[in-house]
C-alpha cells in the first residue's frame, strides 16, 4: 500500500524567501565536502551557474493587487546575466489584497498639560552585543539524505543555533534499524522487549543468542551497552526515566538489583540486601524515584533513603505517596484502615483512587488531606486495574467492566457507553483532554475509541464491519496522536489519528506482517520506533523519521 503523508499547509511563500539564499550559500559550500587528494583530481566538464532574478509579473498571473515574479535558470553563455532564453522556471508572487478603510474613531478629549518631569539619572552602559552568524549545509543531514539547511544564531563565538530552515529533497529516513538475532531469528520475545526514550537514545532489551541484553539506538547507530551475560534488563520493573537516565532492574553475578544507563554506559544503582523480585515496582514522585521491594521503600533523589517495612501498591499524585502498610493505607504518612487498589489521581484538592475500606469491596474514594470518603458502592472488584483513575475535565474516568466516570461537580457516577467492551486492554493515552483507548463494539469489532469524560464512542471503523484494526499502541508527538493498527491484507502499520479517520503514515513491510505487538511505540527526538515483523529478518526495530509531521523539515520532491 502506498504511504499517504498527512495534509500540511503549503509553505511556498516561506520557501521563496530562503530559496535564493540557499542556492548561493549551498553551491559555494559543495566544494568543502568533496575535496580529494590532489593526485586523485581529474579534469571535469565546466559546470553551469544557477542564477535567479526578480522581475515583473509573468503571463496571466491573476494578481489583482500586483506582485512580482522570481525567475530561475542556468547561465548557459556564462555572461553573469540570466537572459530571457535561459529562464527555465518562473514563480509569480502576488501582493495581498488592500484592506478596507476602517471607520473614524470618536474624537478624544483634550488632555491637561502635565507637570515638567525631573531629569533622570544616566543609565548603566549595556553589555556589548554578540555578533550574529549564519551557516549553510548541502547534502545528507540528520534524517534527510539530500538536504539544504540554513542555521542562524546570535553568538558567533558559541555557535549556538537559535533558528534554522531545513529543506529535504527526498523522503526522510525510514526502515529497519536492527538485525540483532541475525537473519530470520527474532530479536524480541515477551520476556525481552522493554524499552524507553532517554534523551537522544532509545534504550531497550533484545535477544542475542540465548541472552537478554541491553542496547541503545541513536538515530541509526546501534550499541551494545550491557555485559554479555544474561542481563535481563527491565524484566520485572520495566524501564523508567529519572535524572536524565533510564532506570531498570537487571541481573549480574551478584543478583538482581537496580541499574541505570545514559545510552552509552550502565551503572549499578543499588546494593539491596535482597534481590528485586516479581511484585516489586517503580513509582515516580516528583523528583524522586521510589522502589517498593520486599524489605521496604528505597527512595532515589538528590540523596538515597530507605524506609524498612512491608509495603505494596505504592502510588503518587501531587507529590504525595500513598501505599498499603500491614495496618492500613498510608496517606501522606497518616494510616487509615483499608487497602488501596489502584493508582491515584489528583483533582480539585483531593486524591482519587480505588480502595477497600468496608465489606462492599473495592470502591472509588477521595481524600482531601484530612477525610477519606467512599464515593461509590457497586463497582466491580477489578475496577481501575486496566485504566486507572484519570482526570478529564471535572470527571474521574476509569474502567469497571466498562468505562465509567465520576463527575465531581454533580457527584454522580455514569456509564459512558455500555456497548463498549474490553476497554483499554492493549493501550490507552490521554491526549488533548480526551482519553484514547482500544475497545470492542458489537458492530465494528476492535477499533480505536475515545472519551471526553461525559461520553465515549468508537472513533472510526477503520476496518469496516465486524473485522478489526486491533489497535496495539498509542503515543503523542507534539500535537499529533500516533497509533499502530492492523490492515486486513497489509498487516501492522503506523497511522496518524485525525478527526474522523486514521491516515496511513508508513507500512514497514509489504504483506500482512505485524507491527508493535511487542514492545511499545517509542517517540524520540528524530524518529518514531517500534518492533515490526519481517519474513526475512524476524522481529526487529524499525524507525520512521517524523520531521515533516513535527514541522522540523520542509519536504520538496
Amino acid at each position: 500500500m502506498k504511504d499517504k503523508q498527512p495534509s500540511k499547509k503549503k509553505r511556498f511563500v516561506k520557501i521563496l524567501g530562503v530559496f535564493s539564499i540557499i542556492l548561493a550559500l549551498t553551491m559555494s559550500s559543495i566544494s568543502l565536502y568533496n575535496t580529494m587528494e590532489i593526485s586523485d583530481i581529474k579534469p571535469g566538464e565546466d559546470g553551469l551557474s544557477t542564477m535567479s532574478k526578480i522581475s515583473t509579473l509573468y503571463g496571466t498571473h491573476g494578481c489583482e493587487e500586483g506582485g512580482f515574479s522570481i525567475q530561475l535558470g542556468m547561465d548557459v553563455n556564462d555572461d553573469g546575466t540570466l537572459d530571457a532564453e535561459e529562464v527555465s522556471e518562473i514563480k509569480n508572487v502576488c501582493h495581498g489584497k488592500q484592506g478596507e478603510t476602517g471607520s473614524m474613531g470618536t474624537r478624544g478629549y483634550r488632555g491637561y498639560n502635565g507637570t515638567n518631569g525631573t531629569n533622570g539619572i544616566d543609565g548603566i552602559d549595556g553589555l556589548i552585543g554578540n555578533s550574529p552568524f549564519i551557516q549553510s549545509y548541502r547534502g545528507a543531514y540528520g534524517a534527510c539524505p539530500d538536504a539544504a539547511v540554513i542555521e542562524m544564531g546570535n553568538n558567533s563565538t558559541s555557535q549556538e543555533i537559535e533558528s534554522s530552515v531545513k529543506i529535504c529533497f527526498e523522503d526522510l529516513v525510514k526502515g529497519r534499524l536492527t538485525d540483532i538475532q541475525e537473519n530470520s531469528g527474532n530479536s524480541f520475545t515477551t520476556a525481552c522487549e522493554g524499552g524507553i526514550i532517554s534523551g537522544e537514545f532509545l534504550i531497550f532489551s533484545a535477544v542475542q543468542g540465548d541472552k537478554c541484553l541491553l542496547y541503545s539506538l541513536q538515530n541509526e547507530v546501534l550499541n551494545l551497552i550491557s555485559p554479555t551475560i544474561d542481563f535481563a534488563p527491565g524484566s520485572i520493573l520495566g524501564f523508567t526515566e529519572h535524572q536524565g537516565r533510564a532506570w531498570f532492574d537487571a541481573t549480574d553475578s551478584s543478583g538482581t538489583q537496580l541499574w541505570s544507563s545514559d545510552g552509552i554506559t550502565t551503572w549499578k544503582e543499588s546494593n539491596l540486601s535482597s534481590n528485586i523480585l516479581n511484585g516489586d515496582s517503580f513509582t515516580k514522585n516528583g523528583d524522586e524515584l521510589v522502589l517498593t521491594y520486599s524489605d521496604g521503600l528505597a527512595i532515589f533523589g538528590e540523596s538515597e533513603s530507605f524506609i524498612s517495612g512491608v509495603y505494596s501498591n505504592t502510588t503518587s499524585a501531587n507529590g504525595i505517596l500513598l501505599y498499603n502498610t500491614p495496618t492500613g493505607i498510608s496517606l501522606g504518612g497518616n494510616i487509615v484502615p483499608g487497602d488501596i487498589n489502584s493508582e491515584s489521581a489528583y483533582l480539585s484538592g483531593s486524591h482519587w483512587f480505588i480502595a477497600t475500606t468496608d465489606a462492599s469491596g473495592p470502591q472509588l474514594h477521595s481524600w482531601d488531606g484530612i477525610h477519606l470518603v467512599k464515593m461509590s458502592s457497586n463497582l466491580q472488584s477489578d475496577s481501575g486495574q486496566v485504566i486507572p483513575p484519570i482526570v478529564i475535565g471535572d470527571s474521574i474516568v476509569f474502567d469497571s467492566g466498562e468505562l465509567v466516570a465520576y463527575n465531581t461537580s454533580s457527584s454522580t457516577m455514569i456509564e459512558l457507553n455500555s456497548s463498549l467492551q474490553n476497554v483499554g486492554q492493549t493501550t490507552h493515552e490521554l491526549h488533548q483532554g480526551k482519553l484514547w483507548f482500544d475497545c470492542g463494539h458489537p458492530s465494528t469489532g476492535y477499533e480505536l475509541c475515545v472519551s471526553d469524560g461525559e461520553s465515549a464512542w468508537v472513533h472510526s471503523d477503520h476496518v469496516p464491519g465486524m473485522a478489526s484494526s486491533s489497535p496495539s499502541n498509542l503515543a503523542t508527538l507534539q500535537s499529533s496522536l500516533l497509533i499502530t493498527a492492523s490492515h486486513p491484507t497489509e498487516g501492522g502499520q503506523l497511522y496518524l489519528v485525525e478527526e474522523n479517520e486514521l491516515t496511513l503514515l508508513w507500512d514497514h513491510e509489504v504483506g500482512g506482517l505485524d507491527s508493535a505487538t511487542h514492545g511499545e511505540l517509542w517517540v524520540g527526538q528524530n524518529m518514531v520506533y517500534f518492533i515490526g515483523d519481517s519474513s526475512t529478518t524476524g522481529l526487529e526495530i524499525y524507525g520512521w523519521a517524523h520531521g515533516q509531521l513535527s514541522d522540523e523539515w520542509i519536504i520538496i520532491h
